[in-house]
């Protein structure tokens, strides 16, 4: 099948080219009825725009770049939705790449969509990430970037996410207050700005509260089911079984029962706090207590804060966002 050309329309109506193209775009040079004249043409000819031949006339491709770390997950799931819907209401495509956590993945990813010309790149980084050499290359290519959930502060680039080191500690506090005593946290990578700040939000509670700091009773690992299984392992046998269990996120606390279950464990005898919940929550035998990010927010501030910078004529400085969370027990 032919794809429909705008010379195409042109011909069927008898304009010129470029007075179908202002058409399609609402200039203002051409009158209300022509403008509908074209787009019913349009419409019955099947004609679909050139976004490559666009973006080669243009300053602008009108498409952003997303890379995130996995998409079967509740978190990242419910906030690419918020990142879809408020770059549509922009006039943006989203050009979508998951890197599964490998961090080889997401250096070709964006290569790749800076090949593919894009306007902006929103990364949410890998637990390997740590070089930072390829987010100067976007720089220097003129490109802009804004991390999101995962990032570094320092990278010169903007950064939107939850209070983690807060709401982790306040998370924490509430465990200390309902009596619960021997509170252990399977933990994120130091090396990954989540990681770290949620540990420390955790360690921040016991301090505040008088009780000691057991190293035994922390277990650092990755983010995903797999890792919670490996790391309550770790735990139960270097620390024991604890009154309460505080995960870096929830598919981790979904690992750390699945040890549970598999292992004569009663998931009633351990609670656990996760940074992050699960539409699926409610159906478990003993409900997670979730520190509930706002993924919304989070994913609507990022691309506002990308296209703030891509418009922008002047220099701009980055940014740092901490958005709070709730409290869903």
């Amino acid at each position: 099948m032919k794809n429909v050309t705008l010379q195409d329309i042109a011909d069927e109506l008898n304009l010129t080219k470029v007075s179908i193209s202002k058409a399609l775009r609402d200039h203002p040079d051409i009158s209300e009825g022509t403008r509908i004249k074209v787009k019913e043409m349009a419409k019955k000819m099947k004609y679909r725009p050139n976004l490559v031949a666009r973006s080669l006339t243009s300053s602008k491709s009108k498409t952003i770049g997303l890379i995130i770390p996995k998409i079967a997950h509740y978190f990242f799931a419910s906030v690419v939705e918020s990142i879809y819907n408020t770059a549509f209401k922009h006039g943006y495509e989203v050009i979508i790449g998951v890197s599964l956590e490998d961090e080889k993945l997401e250096k070709i990813h964006i290569e790749t969509m800076m090949q593919m010309r894009v306007d902006g790149l929103l990364v949410s980084t890998t637990e390997q990430t740590k070089d930072l050499e390829r987010f100067d290359v976007v720089k220097d290519m003129g490109i802009n970037l804004v991390f999101f959930d995962r990032g570094f502060n320092d990278a010169g680039f903007s950064f939107i996410k939850a209070e983690d080191r807060s709401n982790a500690r306040e998370g924490v506090s509430y465990l200390i207050n309902e009596g619960y005593g021997k509170i252990a946290h399977l933990s994120g990578y130091d090396s990954v700005d989540i990681g770290r700040s949620r540990r420390l939000g955790y360690e921040d509670a016991l301090k505040e509260a008088g009780l000691e700091i057991d190293p035994s009773a922390i277990v650092e690992g990755g983010y995903n089911e797999k890792a919670g299984y490996e790391s309550f392992d770790k735990l139960v046998k270097s620390y024991g079984v604890p009154e309460a269990l505080f995960t870096v996120t929830y598919p981790v606390g979904l690992g750390a029962l699945k040890y549970m279950k598999e292992n004569g464990i009663d998931p009633q005898q351990v609670k656990i706090l996760s940074f992050g919940k699960s539409d699926f929550n409610e159906y478990l035998i003993s409900p997670f207590i979730c520190i509930d990010q706002p993924t919304k927010s989070l994913g609507r501030q990022a691309v506002e804060q990308l296209l703030n910078e891509i418009n922008s004529e002047e220099e701009h400085s980055p940014v740092v966002v901490e958005l709070p969370c709730e409290l869903s027990i």
